[in-house]
């Protein structure tokens, strides 16, 4: 699933109800963020975002206040 910038940082996927001074609606880019991140863990999607450093993909796995990197692909 790619994501482009969904996720400016790995913080975002761990607890995607912050949101930076980037996002213009910060409401609406946490609902936004937690929706495509519900969707990619319960299809064990990869997703990819655009500014990672590092992997290019990670696998999400739902957690009990937001979520978990559950692995990491190049």
């Amino acid at each position: 699933m790619f994501v482009g910038d969904l996720p400016h940082s790995p913080v975002r996927i761990l607890r995607p109800e912050h949101s930076s001074c980037s996002c213009a609606d910060p409401r609406r880019a946490a609902v936004t963020r937690l929706g495509e991140l519900e969707k990619a863990s319960a299809e064990r999607a990869l997703v990819v975002p655009a500014h990672f450093a590092g992997a290019g993909a990670v696998e999400v796995r739902k957690a009990r206040d937001g979520f978990t990197v559950h692995r990491c692909a190049a």
